[in-house]
């Protein structure tokens, strides 16, 4: 447990280092403090922390990552297409569907990168049978959402992580 715990205090301040534009004693500090303090507050989840090493899940991060950005590239095409597109009309609605996703951690990244596509929304997973329901723009954002790319990304990188 307190080698989790310091995995993500040396995640935090990694990426706070990242994010700071000034590297001097007064925000390398702040960042240690504020590491620190929220590795403290967040250490009953440190278990939940994936316990294999960064470098086994790497590529298949890498490679979701590559297909969420494409998936957004595509569906900033689709929405802009569609609305400045005079002969095309919006078809908004709704679609649920269960994708097979073994980990409440696939399903959350799931949830979030569908959000984080345009044109559509994640609007209530359920935690118990895990069943999606999204609101998208478009027929064509509705379609392969339950068997689609990212899908199938996620549970490559559910397989290269400890459950």
């Amino acid at each position: 447990m307190l080698k989790r715990q310091f995995v993500l205090f040396s995640i935090l301040v990694f990426f706070w280092l990242l994010l700071s534009s000034d590297y001097d004693a007064q925000h390398i500090i702040t960042g240690i403090v504020l590491s620190a303090l929220v590795t403290w507050f967040w250490r009953d989840l440190a278990d939940l922390l994936p316990s294999q090493s960064l470098v086994r899940k790497l590529p298949a991060t890498i490679l979701f990552g590559l297909a969420l950005f494409w998936e957004i590239v595509v569906c900033n095409y689709e929405v802009a297409k569609t609305m400045l597109s005079e002969s095309s009309k919006i078809e908004s609605g709704f679609v649920t569907f269960k994708p097979d996703l073994a980990t409440s951690w696939g399903r959350i990244i799931l949830a979030n990168s569908i959000t984080l596509t345009p044109g559509s929304v994640t609007v209530d997973v359920n935690p118990d049978t895990g069943v999606f329901m999204v609101h998208s723009l478009t027929k064509e954002l509705r379609e392969g959402l339950e068997d689609g790319r990212l899908v199938r990304r996620i549970k490559a990188l559910e397989g290269s992580v400890a459950k």
